[in-house]
């Protein structure tokens, strides 16, 4: 999953792949952010290999949306995108690992260090 940059626009994918098996990201974020002054001025979040197809994480877009870029604002948008998360007890790694993905492409994308 990516997003298009386009003028003004910065973009970043990022897969978690697990060690026995490349075919599969077993989690997946994909971002396109505007920004002006360190704060979000336009974001477009996906998030993929946690369900059965990618979805467009409305919710994290919301809370990144008008907010000055850094990775407490990069957790709680993480948190909303998952927050109706309903996994099964062998996959609920996945949530947190999802999390952590996402923030990870949000600094990328953003230059913003841990």
């Amino acid at each position: 999953m990516a997003f298009a940059a386009g003028r003004g626009r910065s973009s970043s994918s990022w897969s978690f792949l697990g060690t026995s098996c490349y075919e599969f990201a077993l989690a997946s974020a994909a971002a396109a952010v505007v920004l002006g002054d360190d704060v979000i001025r336009w974001v477009r979040v996906g998030l993929g290999g946690v369900a059965t197809v990618p979805w467009r994480a409305v919710e994290a877009e919301a809370v990144l949306t008008g907010s000055r870029a850094g990775i407490e604002v990069f957790t709680n948008a993480a948190r909303a995108a998952l927050a109706g998360a309903e996994p099964h007890p062998q996959n609920a790694f996945k949530v947190e690992l999802a999390q952590r993905t996402l923030v990870r492409s949000l600094q990328t994308i953003t230059g913003v260090s841990a």
